[in-house]
């Protein structure tokens, strides 16, 4: 049985319709109305139609699966959203199963996916004997520990290369004001100074920072060394336990 759900009406037709069966009907037809009206314009469903409907009680749509509520017309779409009767379909193996067991299922599922909190490896719960060990698990952590290093060690030697550079480019500077010509010695021989004195001060600048991103990279590797060495020790008791 259909039941008229959601109606709007046509205020040239007074004719009403599902809302859902109406908006898509005008998508594909360009706004005419479905009882050949020349154009569709929308009012609100006439009191007495929502009146009788809201006095209908309806079978739950999930009925086939075990579900034995009748529920007003008012109620039926919340309720149909709750149902625990509702079929879905399992993320892992995609087979229907009821909202109630949907949870138990999936706990258990061999095909769903799991991602381990410590290597961030994907896999499915099923392949967790053979492709998600312990040991995997640990080789998996020192590579990307290694990648890591590798990584900040590597953004290391460039921040250090461009202050290098830049501390190169201002002996140049000095150098261009020196080549002024002697009319304006007196001036160049101002700005030298003042560009002298801004280059002693860079380059004290400079120096702490090189100091200090190598402090930096030092501490991380010396942290890097230690989680190195207590996964190497793990992985040597597994060995040693096989």
């Amino acid at each position: 049985m259909n039941i008229l759900w959601q109606p709007i009406a046509c205020k040239n037709c007074e004719v009403a319709f599902c809302s859902a069966c109406m908006n898509q009907w005008l998508a594909e037809n360009s706004g005419i109305c479905r009882n050949d009206c020349q154009e569709f314009l929308q009012r609100q469903c006439p009191r007495l139609i929502v009146q009788q409907l809201s006095r209908l009680h309806i079978k739950c749509a999930n009925s086939p699966h075990g579900c034995n509520e009748i529920i007003s017309y008012d109620n039926l779409e919340k309720h149909e959203l709750e149902c625990e009767y509702k079929p879905r379909e399992c993320r892992g193996c995609h087979a229907t199963i009821l909202k109630m067991n949907s949870v138990e299922h999936e706990n258990t599922c061999d095909e769903i996916e799991l991602t381990c909190p410590e290597c961030n490896m994907i896999y499915k719960r099923g392949a967790a004997a053979t492709i998600h060990t312990e040991i995997i698990c640990l080789k998996e952590q020192l590579r990307q520990l290694r990648q890591d290093f590798e990584n900040n060690k590597q953004q290391t030697d460039q921040q250090i290369q461009q202050l290098t550079e830049k501390t190169q480019q201002l002996p140049e500077a000095i150098q261009q004001f020196q080549q002024l010509s002697e009319t304006n010695k007196q001036q160049a021989n101002e700005d030298i100074q003042r560009v002298q004195q801004a280059f002693e001060v860079y380059k004290q600048q400079t120096s702490e920072e090189t100091q200090q991103i190598q402090q930096t990279f030092q501490t991380n590797k010396e942290k890097s060394d230690s989680i190195f060495e207590q996964l190497f020790k793990r992985l040597e008791q597994y060995n040693k336990a096989d």
